[in-house]
Formats: C-alpha cells, sequence, structure tokens
C-alpha cells in the first residue's frame, strides 16, 4: 500500500495547520477630523467594490438606459508533490495568472441588452508555455431580448431569449461563478462537463415563482469564419458548419435553503469521421443536484452520469463507454461571513481503461514536467479518480476579494499503465477579484 496513509495524513495536517493562519499587522492611523464634509468620509471600499460600481444608469435616454463594466483577476500558485505510475516521483510548482477579463453589458431600446466579456491573459506555463498578458479571445458575447417585458407577458416571472456567445454550464459547479467557487478549482468531474466550453447559440430563460429553466441549441463550431473555414481563434461568435449541441436545464428553489438542479447536455458532432468541431469530448451527459444550507453551515452535492460516445466520437477505444460521477462539498462559516472552512470529496468511474481524467492543472500538468517524462500520470487518464479537498477561504470584502488556502489528496487508477495508479497532493492558493 504505498503511501496513501501518509498522504491522508498529510491533508489532514494541511487542512489544520491551514485553520491557524491569522491576519496580523498594525492598524492603519486614523484620518485627522474633516473640517467639513467630504465625499470621502462615509466612504467604504468594500462596500463600493460589491455595489457594481462601473454601473450608469439613464433611464429617460430613448436609446441607451444601462451601461455596466465589470472585470476580474484571479491568480494562484500550486505545489504538487506525488508518485506516477511504475512508482515515480515528482513534484513541481506553479504560479497562474488564471483569469483576467474585462467586458461590459448595455441595455438599449428598452428590450434589449448585449453583453461582451474579453479574455486578456494567456498563461500557459503550467502547460510548459509562457505567460503572455494580451487580448486572446472572447468569454461571452450575446445578445438578449426580454420577450416578458416586451410584450407583459402574464403567468410568468422571467422570459428572454439569447443569441451569441455564452457560458456552456453543465452541473452545480460549472453554473457557479469562478469568483463564487468553494475551492480553488472545479472538481475534474465538472470540469469534464464544462470543459469551459463557450459556444455559439440560442438559449431561452424563464422564471415561475420557484423554477427556473434555460433550454439552448448551439453550434458545436469552435470559430469558423463564414466560408466554414476555421478561423483558429474564438472571436465574437462561431460558425454553424460542424454539429449541434443541446441543454435543458431546471432550477427548483424548496426554500430559501434548499434547492435542487436538473441538467441534460447532448453533442450530436461526430468529430472521428466527419471531421467535426466538438466543444465537448463526450456524446451526452445529465446531472441532478441539490444545495442545502443550515445555520452557519450547508453542503452541495451532485451525481453526474453519462456516455463518451462510440467510434464516431472517440477514436481510442479506451475513451469509449459511460462515465458517472459523484460530488459532496460541505462548508462551515468559522466567522460568518469572513472566514470559511470547506471540504470536498469528488469521485469519477469510468466503464473503459480512459473514460475519464483528471484536471489539467496540476496532477495532469507533471506531463510537461515530472523529470521529463510524459507518461508519468499516463496523461491523467483512468477509469477510477478520488479527491478529497480542504481549505479555508478569507473574505476581505465578500466573494469580490477575497483569498483561498487548500489541500487536495488525488487517487487515479490506470490501469495497463505501469502499477496501476497515481497519488498525489496539491496544495493550493488563489486570490480573487472582480467588480
Amino acid at each position: 500500500m504505498k503511501q496513501h496513509s501518509i498522504r491522508l495524513k498529510t491533508v489532514a495536517l494541511a487542512a489544520c495547520g491551514l485553520s491557524s493562519v491569522a491576519m496580523a499587522g498594525e492598524p492603519p492611523a486614523a484620518p485627522a477630523p474633516a473640517e467639513s464634509s467630504s465625499m470621502f468620509s462615509d466612504f467604504n471600499f468594500c462596500t463600493w467594490l460589491s455595489s457594481k460600481p462601473g454601473t450608469v444608469k439613464i433611464p429617460e435616454n430613448p436609446v441607451v438606459q444601462t451601461l455596466v463594466f465589470e472585470g476580474r483577476y484571479h491568480w494562484q500558485a500550486a505545489y504538487v508533490d506525488g508518485e506516477g505510475t511504475n512508482g515515480q516521483d515528482f513534484s513541481e510548482d506553479y504560479t497562474d495568472a488564471r483569469r483576467f477579463r474585462l467586458g461590459g453589458k448595455i441595455g438599449f431600446l428598452n428590450y434589449f441588452s448585449y453583453k461582451g466579456v474579453v479574455n486578456l491573459v494567456d498563461d500557459e506555463r503550467f502547460n510548459g508555455g509562457e505567460l503572455d498578458y494580451k487580448y486572446v479571445d472572447f468569454d461571452e458575447s450575446y445578445f438578449t431580448f426580454d420577450v416578458l417585458k416586451a410584450f407583459s407577458i402574464s403567468g410568468l416571472d422571467a422570459l428572454t431569449v439569447n443569441y451569441g456567445r455564452y457560458k456552456w454550464h453543465g452541473g452545480l459547479e460549472a453554473r457557479t461563478s469562478s469568483n463564487a467557487l468553494l475551492t480553488v478549482e472545479r472538481s475534474a468531474i465538472s470540469n469534464k462537463l464544462y470543459q469551459s466550453a463557450r459556444p455559439t447559440g440560442v438559449f431561452v430563460t424563464a422564471a415561475k415563482g420557484k423554477f427556473n429553466g434555460i433550454l439552448g441549441i448551439s453550434s458545436s463550431d469552435e470559430a469558423s469564419d463564414e466560408a466554414g473555414v476555421d478561423a483558429g481563434n474564438v472571436e465574437g461568435w462561431g460558425g454553424w458548419n460542424d454539429g449541434l449541441i443541446y441543454n435543458a436545464e431546471l432550477i427548483y428553489s424548496a426554500t430559501d435553503d434548499l434547492r435542487f438542479g436538473f441538467e441534460f447536455l447532448y453533442n450530436n458532432a461526430d468529430e472521428r469521421f466527419a471531421n467535426e468541431d466538438s466543444l465537448l469530448d463526450y456524446r451526452w451527459a445529465t446531472t441532478l443536484s441539490a444545495e442545502y444550507s443550515i445555520g452557519q453551515g450547508g453542503v452541495n452535492i451532485e451525481g453526474i452520469y453519462g456516455d463518451n460516445g462510440d467510434d464516431e466520437m472517440q477514436s481510442n477505444a479506451a475513451r469509449r463507454g459511460n462515465f458517472w460521477g459523484f460530488v459532496a462539498t460541505p462548508y462551515y462559516w468559522i466567522v460568518p461571513a469572513k472566514l470559511q472552512a470547506v471540504v470536498q470529496y469528488a469521485y469519477a468511474g469510468a466503464e473503459e481503461d480512459q473514460g475519464i481524467r483528471v484536471n489539467s492543472r496540476y496532477v495532469r500538468a507533471t506531463n510537461y514536467g515530472g523529470g521529463g517524462n510524459p507518461n508519468v500520470v499516463n496523461g491523467g487518464r483512468g477509469d477510477e479518480l478520488h479527491t478529497l479537498y480542504a481549505g479555508l477561504n478569507y473574505l476581505i470584502c465578500g466573494d469580490n476579494l477575497k483569498v483561498q488556502l487548500g489541500a487536495e489528496l488525488t487517487h487515479l487508477e490506470t490501469p495497463g499503465a505501469g502499477d496501476g495508479d497515481v497519488d498525489a497532493v496539491t496544495y493550493m492558493f488563489g486570490f480573487r477579484s472582480f467588480f
């Protein structure tokens, strides 16, 4: 039994150690009393940061009614130490400009709006590449038509039709903004469904009482020009030259403290034989989730089941077949709205030997380090994956400005590769800010 007990103890000790972190330092000197009232005398930075400071409202204007400017910057660091296939030890450290986005939303002609957000950093150092601050691509770019407001439809609380490039969901963690994640990274099974996809499509959102729903149909074409030629870069919108992907989502808020979610995702692109783009590397998936909060704590749970696809989707037979997963994330507010403890257990399994995969950050990234052996973790692929995460979140200004500390134990079963498994512990730090 290799080093399982040692690694479990390591995570436990790390979690205990993290809980002893304290903020120190001398408080800033109080400003001298102002002789007269000042616009800054009652200024509170956190209140300002969390109140959508980039919002301009001009309701009397017949053309443009609202302007909203937004941005986020996320940075993180990690150290991973593990044992790969064939008993090879590896260790790596990383720093990562995780996200830098700027954009905005404009409301116009009373019933319409447009949201556009661009990615401004490309950090591939964890992949053996370089860090580059530049325009990369559009994160989101879509128009919204408020049908309910335009036609005064009764019986619904909200109804919109949207078109453009939007954030694909794929389960509870993917629905959650990266600004509000409880862990430094989403679980591997969540990222398998989500894949950071930004398809171009039409989607309808509706709300009635305790129910919220989304129906969408999108293109699997990643980025094509009008002639259907691959543009090689994701601009505002993709083309409609390849297969289609469909999504349905229903959220039921049973009480203020209990919410259930269901999603179904289907991808009909046949990447192998039809030479189609495919934003997703599976045929279909479904998720069931529940979020429950009580007192100073709560728990999020989710079950996932799907199909990687047959030979039309996957050229490698070991990556076909069904897959499944389960994620449980309990949390507790040590100091309400300020210091939060989080634990997450995630499991993923597959019918075939390479049907699931660990996250690209950071265990899998040892393919590019790890003593120069690209097979040290079998490309991160296997048929069974367990991860156990423990961490602390310190909210300086709510989710708008916070830091995260975490340690994650990873155990991956890799049939037919070396001695058949990978074990690692990853220590992570995350800085999150947005307005």
